[in-house]
């Protein structure tokens, strides 16, 4: 319950939920929707995802809609991975503090 009343005053479509790692060092930020928020994670971001996010495939039917958009292969999907930056647990402040990242 708390999760759900701490993102209706947070606009949830603007809290960085996963970054996507693709080949190379190119990274995604995303919302919790799985829409693209931006292009480039900042090195503060990419510290945080490192040290407190969950590592985790977008081999599975949860990402089929990010994949599609984004055009990944079959292969592309098996070798990307994300960190999940919210647990549901974050307070308003943790999560504006997330935003700024």
């Amino acid at each position: 319950m708390e999760e759900t009343t701490v993102l209706t005053r947070i606009d949830h479509r603007s809290v960085p939920c996963y970054l996507i790692l693709r080949g190379g060092w190119s990274t995604c930020v995303l919302n919790a929707d799985r829409v693209v928020l931006r292009r480039e994670a900042s090195p503060l971001l990419r510290a945080f995802a490192r040290t407190r996010g969950e590592w985790a495939s977008i081999d599975g039917v949860a990402w089929n809609t990010f994949s599609d958009a984004e055009g990944l292969s079959a292969i592309e999907r098996r070798e990307t991975r994300c960190y999940a930056l919210v647990k549901g647990t974050e307070t308003e402040h943790q999560l504006r503090l997330l935003m700024t990242l």
